[in-house]
């Protein structure tokens, strides 16, 4: 079978066959380019971490609710009061104040705690609270950058687990 098509047809042809698959091709290499740069951020900002131990937490609802609200059912009076003002090294002054049903200081707890900026939830930074007498306990945690910081206790000697939580803004 012969073709009818003029030289001039052909070549108009063919121009048009390429013109449309690269259309069709850089079509695709724009997609996979903001696919790429969409995943690239959403994997690559600290803002979207995970808070650290959520996923058990959760799996233990009932116990970690339950040591949420121990000092609370117990009677007793805690007070945490944290510094507005870092030193020269980023650290803040964290002060933790336990009195018992009677008002009584409660001296012989070790306290743990855990902080952690909102935006950058998986750099948690770890500490260990000193008792100072009185039922004071203190420690100088890292938390140089302004915003939410999340400040977690965890209570031990306490007779029950223990858990404080709470948001602070810098």
């Amino acid at each position: 079978m012969m073709s009818n098509k003029s030289a001039n047809e052909v070549t108009a042809e063919r121009k048009a066959k390429r013109f449309y698959i690269g259309l069709v091709l850089l079509l695709f290499a724009i997609q996979f380019t903001i696919l790429g740069t969409a995943l690239s951020l959403a994997i690559g900002d600290p803002a979207l971490a995970v808070v650290p131990d959520y996923h058990q937490a959760a799996l233990d609802w009932d116990s970690t609710h339950a040591a949420a609200g121990a000092a609370e059912k117990m009677g007793w009076k805690t007070r945490v009061d944290v510094s507005d003002v870092a030193d020269g090294h980023g650290l803040r002054a964290v002060d933790v104040v336990m009195r018992d049903h009677n008002n009584q200081p409660i001296a012989d707890l070790k306290i743990h705690g855990s902080v952690y900026h909102h935006a950058d939830a998986n750099q948690v930074e770890r500490f260990e609270m000193k008792n100072v007498g009185a039922g004071r306990y203190l420690a100088m945690p890292p938390m140089r950058r302004p915003g939410l910081w999340q400040l977690e206790l965890d209570i031990e000697n306490a007779g029950t687990p223990m858990t404080l939580s709470q948001t602070y803004e810098f």
